[in-house]
C-alpha cells in the first residue's frame, strides 16, 4: 500500500508541538481534568497550561488524597490561591467541595470550584523538567509544589524515641519476655 504522506500529515489533524525545555516558565492555567486512576482509587487533578508559540507544557498532576483530610483540605486551599482566590474564597471554595456526600460528588465539587477559577485563566510559575525520560511540570510556588526526583532527601531525624519523647526510658525485650 502506497501512503499519499502529505494528504496523510494535513488530514491527521493537531498542530504537534514539542514540550517546552527544563526550565522555568510564566504560563496561563486554562484547565484541570480530574479522575481516578489505578485501582486503588487514586484521584489525580491534571492542571494543563495554555500552549505557548512554539511549545506545549506538559500537565501539573497533584493528588486529590482520600487517605489525609487536612491535607486535602489545605493543599486544595492553597492551589485556589495560587490561581488568584483569596484565602476566604479558597476556604468558602473547599467547604463547598467538601460539604457534597460521597468521594464522587466531592470530585465533582472540586471540579466545578477549578473550572470556574480556572476559566479566567491566570497566570502561573512552573517548572518543567525531565523525569525517567518522560516531560513533567510542576508549580514553583513551594506551598504547593510537589517534590520530584532531584529533590533533596530528608536528613534523619535521629533516635525516634528520644526526638518523640524526650528522656525517654529505651525498652528492651528479650524474647524470653515475649508472651508469642
Amino acid at each position: 500500500m502506497s501512503i499519499d504522506w502529505d494528504t496523510a500529515e494535513e488530514k491527521a489533524g493537531g498542530n504537534f508541538k514539542n514540550y517546552a525545555a527544563d526550565g522555568n516558565y510564566t504560563v496561563k492555567c486554562n484547565d484541570v481534568e480530574i479522575k481516578e486512576v489505578g485501582q486503588n482509587g487514586s484521584v489525580i487533578m491534571k492542571f494543563k497550561f495554555e500552549e505557548g508559540e512554539n511549545e506545549q507544557y506538559p500537565s501539573a498532576d497533584h493528588w486529590l488524597s482520600f487517605k489525609n483530610d487536612n491535607w486535602r483540605y489545605v493543599h486544595n486551599k492553597r492551589l485556589m490561591m495560587l490561581f488568584g482566590a483569596t484565602e476566604e474564597a479558597a476556604k468558602k471554595a473547599v467547604e463547598m467541595a467538601e460539604s457534597k456526600s460521597g468521594k464522587e460528588n466531592i470530585i465533582k465539587g472540586y471540579e466545578a470550584c477549578y473550572k470556574k477559577l480556572l476559566a479566567k485563566k491566570p497566570a502561573v510559575e512552573i517548572e518543567v523538567y525531565t523525569e525517567n525520560d518522560y516531560a513533567r511540570a510542576e508549580f514553583r510556588d513551594r506551598s504547593v509544589a510537589m517534590p520530584h526526583g532531584d529533590e533533596p532527601q530528608k536528613e534523619d531525624k535521629g533516635d525516634a524515641v528520644n526526638d518523640v519523647i524526650p528522656d525517654a526510658e529505651k525498652v528492651d525485650l528479650t524474647d524470653a519476655e515475649l508472651p508469642f
